[in-house]
C-alpha cells in the first residue's frame, strides 16, 4: 500500500512537470501565430505554475494547479465562456478549488496559517474557503477594472458575479475537505510528502 501511494505521488510530480511544458509549448505557438495577448497570459501562468513547485507542496495540489489553472485560462482565450455559459461555473469551481489548496499548503508552514492537523478539521476547511472567497473577490475586482476601466468587453454583471462567488465558495470547502483527506492520509503513510510542519 506503501509504494502504491509513492508510485501515484511519483506520477502526479511527473504529469505535474509535463502540463507545465505543455504550457510552455503552448506560450510559444502563441507567440509564433501572433496572439501576443494570449501569448503574455499564458507566460503569466507559467510563471505562476512555479510557485507550488518552489514551494515543495504535496504532488497531487502541485498537479491540480497545473492542469485547472492553464485550462480556466485556455477557455478565456478560447471564447468557451461565451460559447458554453456553463464553463464558467465549473472553472469558478474546479480551478478556485484548485488555487486555494495550494494556497493553503504554501503559506501552512508559516505563522500565518495553522499546519495541518487531523484535530483542525473545521479550522482546515473553513480557512480554505476564506482563501478561495478573497481569490474569488479579487478576480471579480479585476474583471471589473476590464470592464469599466479598460473598456474590455467583459461578461460580467449581478448575477454573474454572485454565480461565481458561489462556485467559488463551494470549490473552496471542497478543497478545504481534500486537505483534510490528505491529512489523514499522510498520517497514515507519514513518508512520502508529509503535511507541511509550521515554522516556528
Amino acid at each position: 500500500m506503501k509504494t502504491n501511494f509513492s508510485t501515484a505521488l511519483t506520477i502526479a510530480g511527473l504529469l505535474a512537470d509535463i502540463a507545465r511544458l505543455i504550457v510552455l509549448a503552448g506560450t510559444i505557438a502563441a507567440a509564433a501565430t501572433g496572439s501576443l495577448a494570449d501569448a503574455g497570459l499564458f507566460a503569466l501562468v507559467f510563471a505562476l505554475l512555479f510557485l507550488p513547485r518552489i514551494s515543495r507542496i504535496p504532488s497531487p495540489f502541485d498537479l491540480a494547479v497545473c492542469v485547472l489553472l492553464p485550462l480556466a485560462t485556455l477557455a478565456t482565450t478560447a471564447d468557451w465562456y461565451q460559447r458554453f455559459a456553463w464553463t464558467d461555473w465549473v472553472m469558478h469551481c474546479l480551478a478556485t478549488a484548485a488555487i486555494a489548496a495550494a494556497a493553503y499548503l504554501m503559506i501552512a508552514g508559516t505563522p500565518l496559517l495553522p499546519r495541518l492537523r487531523d484535530d483542525r478539521r473545521a479550522t482546515t476547511v473553513l480557512l480554505t474557503a476564506l482563501i478561495g472567497l478573497a481569490f474569488g473577490v479579487v478576480w471579480e475586482f479585476v474583471e471589473w477594472f476590464f470592464l469599466v476601466v479598460l473598456a474590455v468587453p467583459v461578461g460580467v454583471g449581478y448575477n454573474d458575479t454572485i454565480a461565481d462567488l458561489a462556485m467559488d465558495i463551494l470549490g473552496s470547502l471542497l478543497a478545504g475537505a481534500a486537505l483534510v483527506a490528505w491529512t489523514a492520509q499522510a498520517a497514515t503513510d507519514p513518508a512520502p510528502e508529509p503535511a507541511p510542519v509550521q515554522a516556528s
